[in-house]
């Protein structure tokens, strides 16, 4: 019975080893291997890089590429840490609300945070009388106001936890030595948020960098890598230098995933079991002042999503103001815009489902694998790679690999199975390390006991390790359909017009005018994503109540 267990062990290891470097590694090796041929196929070096990292071109898209996301950056940082601060460390009311308004770009496409500044500071925006004449929201700044909508609720949670994190009894200390507030700001909360801001600045560097939404809906003629792909690929054919920019994307990436991996090694060092939470102090000035912040980026936040809303259901917002329906009864190429809805449903729930059951086994392989623990290593960073990867290069690699008449897996192009897969791969590392970091606190002895009870090992997995672990998997399954819904840049080179996606078609018909109707999809994506959101955080609370329950029972 043992030696079952074991080889079916060994082919389950073995099923997401393949995975993993069939749809993972092998499109990636053919995408840096198409970036070093010509035309022909033939192999010619660097001569594609050289042609292109010495263009003006490339100079110009580079340039603005690392203009857009440090300005983003910085300002999104300084709001972000003002909006958490405010809500972890003062006594403002009206937090729970806050927190939730926080989170609302997390639940649109990027897309859709351009589409409401053309309606507000557009050519016939409401807000473009009060600009400067020459203020041109189709450009930097487009890009950029974009950019912090986009990577703000992440790093707003990110300093959230940064201060949640931070030991009292450093305060507590610094009270009775009589040291001033300013200089227990100065010398405690910002040298005990480093690691967090540090992750924070190159987190949101890499998101703006590599996006793609917002740069093709407020881009203009002001062009970024993340949009010069997008031409190279589609607009020019020329696959050889696209292939060269979806390499170039991975850099800053890369470079991003190694600090966030030493940091978070870093910081897992100075954890105490012992820290106590922040105590708030009573302080009128600094709740006026935080209130008064809080309630103008939140304002900020709502105004963009509130335009969204009423252009999707007036006939012409602002200027008619009938109520309609036709904007969500819109029709792309002969297709039906529900069909459309529909077909990012199916992609979302089948990504969700299929990518946390790959994420859950891979991290089980991973964290409790007794046997080829090199292996385990392997299916380990495989899993966390993606975390360095961009979406277009993950969509670019996927078109050269598995657009190949001599591939075996090419009858998937063209197909869901092709978008499900690349939404798998593309969102794969947070579910991986959410499910590994619940499967670490759970105690090996289950699978030594059974081992001696002659007991199944996926018995243990059943009744014990998949229950205890339930709200990871739920959380894990509710990150991979949001974020399905909402992803353009992995599917935007792989789709065909049947497998038409709701965020393809809010670029389509932003391409075509109708502004509107991409406003209604984003409504829908949005409102989807909300209810879906909020469903799966009651499961999760409640799942967590009796996981408590049974560890104190497990305690006992």
């Amino acid at each position: 019975m043992q030696k079952n267990s074991f080889e079916t062990k060994k082919i389950i290891k073995l099923a997401i080893l393949m995975f993993l470097i069939i749809f993972l590694l092998l499109p990636i090796g053919v995408l840096f291997l198409k970036a070093f041929q010509n035309f022909n196929g033939d192999f010619i070096g660097i001569d594609n890089f050289k042609n292109y990292l010495f263009s003006k071109t490339f100079k110009i898209s580079l340039k603005n590429s690392i203009i857009v996301s440090t300005i983003a950056t910085l300002i999104t940082i300084i709001l972000a840490f003002l909006y958490a601060y405010g809500i972890n460390r003062s006594n403002i009311k009206f937090k729970g609300l806050y927190h939730w308004i926080a989170l609302l770009p997390l639940f649109a496409p990027t897309m859709t945070h351009g589409i409401a500044l053309i309606y507000l500071f557009g050519n016939k925006g409401i807000l473009k009388n009060i600009l400067p004449s020459n203020f041109n929201i189709y450009g930097i700044w487009g890009i950029i106001i974009s950019e912090i909508i986009y990577i703000f609720p992440t790093v707003y949670l990110m300093f959230s936890l940064g201060l949640k994190s931070v030991d009292n009894r450093l305060y507590e200390a610094a009270t009775v030595m009589d040291t001033s507030k300013f200089r227990q700001f100065s010398t405690i909360t910002l040298p005990s948020m480093k690691f967090s801001i540090i992750t924070a600045f190159f987190s949101s560097f890499t998101m703006a960098f590599t996006d793609f939404g917002a740069p093709k809906i407020v881009g203009g003629n002001y062009s970024v890598l993340a949009t010069e792909v997008y031409k190279k690929m589609l607009g020019q054919q020329d696959l050889e230098m696209g292939a060269v920019v979806g390499v170039v994307l991975i850099i800053p990436a890369v470079i991003a995933f190694l600090v966030d991996y030493y940091v978070s090694k870093k910081s897992k060092n100075i954890i105490n079991s012992k820290s106590t939470e922040f105590k708030k102090d009573d302080n009128r000035k600094m709740d006026i002042i935080f209130t008064f912040i809080n309630f103008c980026i939140g304002l900020c936040i709502i105004a963009i999503f509130l335009v969204i809303l009423l252009s999707s259901v007036f006939k012409s917002w602002p200027y008619d103001l009938t109520l309609t329906t036709k904007w969500f009864n819109f029709t792309f190429m002969g297709i039906s815009g529900f069909r459309i809805f529909g077909n990012s449903i199916f992609v979302s729930i089948m990504t969700a489902i299929i990518g946390t059951c790959i994420a859950f086994v891979a991290a089980y392989i991973s964290e409790r694998g007794v046997a080829e623990k090199s292996i385990n290593k392997i299916i380990y960073f495989l899993s966390i790679l993606p975390n360095a990867i961009p979406g277009l290069t993950i969509g670019i690699s996927f078109m050269f690999f598995f657009n190949k008449g001599n591939n075996p897996l090419n009858f998937i192009y063209g197909t869901f199975a092709i978008l499900i897969i690349a939404n798998i791969i593309h969102f794969l590392s947070n579910p991986f390390l959410t499910i590994s970091n619940e499967l670490k606190k759970i105690d090996k002895e289950y699978e030594n006991i059974s081992n001696s009870m002659g007991m199944p090992w996926h018995t243990v997995i059943r009744k014990v390790i998949i229950p205890i672990s339930l709200p990871a998997i739920l959380e894990s399954f509710s990150y991979y359909f949001v974020n399905s819904m909402m992803t353009v840049s992995a599917v935007v080179f792989l789709y065909f017009p049947y497998t038409r996606l709701a965020t393809i078609s809010m670029i389509n018909q932003v391409d075509i005018g109708e502004i509107a109707g991409a406003s209604a999809v984003a409504v829908m994506i949005i409102i989807t994503n909300i209810i879906f959101r909020v469903v799966f955080d009651k499961l999760s609370n409640i799942l967590k109540i009796k996981n408590t329950s049974f560890r104190k029972q497990e305690t006992i």
